[in-house]
């Protein structure tokens, strides 16, 4: 494939990310529900402290266009001026909103007006009934201490020729060469599960930066390398949550 193509290939991707349907309810809902956030990024980034209204013209994948009106003294008459403001990233009209808001919040303080705008009221709303908290927490002590030791038992029993004499009834029972091929498929299933979170966090972190960021990436994909399923089971217990608050909306 050449250069050309992969380019329209990742323009026809980005497309797909924001729909023509999603782009028409996003431009209704903002001029309906938050039409004083629209005016206030108007007056600050238009540098138009007296507009008397604004609105979304038009929004797609690369940004957002506002008209704004003005009363123009000089030619007693109304004037109009628009201006774009260019996305970051967008991965879905959750995250139009996130610049949308990102946008009147600056404007907002610009303005030395009091509170925060309605959008981001709204959106933070939002986010709480509808994000899970992916806080890494540590397993109990007694779950760790005996992961831990059950790892290093079972690395001591596949390494060790001759073991400690206390241990020599679990090589009666197991031998050597089964305590190793078991102590490889526990490094080899650890590191497939530390693989697979590590993926997953990747992805909440492009969907939703404000669920994950890096840090907690590390934190959930070390805790799953080294504690296994004790760790896992609780991230996937969120993310089945998040996937079935996502399926209800």
């Amino acid at each position: 494939m050449s250069q050309q193509q992969q380019q329209q290939a990742r323009q026809r991707q980005k497309r797909d990310l924001l729909s023509s349907e999603d782009q028409e309810r996003l431009k209704e809902r903002l001029n309906a529900s938050y039409s004083a956030d629209i005016l206030n990024i108007a007056r600050h980034f238009g540098s138009r402290p007296l507009a008397t209204t604004a609105r979304v013209l038009d929004i797609d994948i690369n940004g957002i266009t506002i008209e704004w009106q003005w009363a123009d003294a000089t030619k007693r008459k109304s004037a109009k001026d628009e201006m774009q403001f260019a996305f970051r990233e967008i991965s879905g009209p959750g995250s139009v909103l996130n610049e949308v808001s990102s946008l009147a919040i600056e404007a907002h303080q610009a303005l030395g007006l009091a509170g925060e705008p309605q959008l981001t009221k709204d959106k933070r709303d939002v986010d709480a009934k509808n994000l899970v908290d992916f806080t890494f927490r540590l397993p109990g002590v007694l779950t760790m201490a005996s992961i831990v030791f059950g790892l290093w038992l079972l690395a001591y029993m596949a390494l060790v020729n001759n073991v400690h004499p206390r241990l020599k009834f679990i090589r009666d029972w197991v031998s050597q060469d089964t305590c190793y091929h078991l102590f490889v498929w526990a490094l080899i299933v650890h590191a497939l599960e530390a693989g697979a979170v590590y993926a997953f966090c990747y992805l909440l972190k492009v969907i939703q930066p404000q669920q994950m960021n890096t840090n907690l990436q590390l934190k959930w994909t070390l805790g799953v390398a080294l504690f296994g399923i004790a760790c896992l089971h609780d991230f996937a217990k969120r993310l089945s949550h998040q996937f079935a608050l996502v399926g209800a909306n």
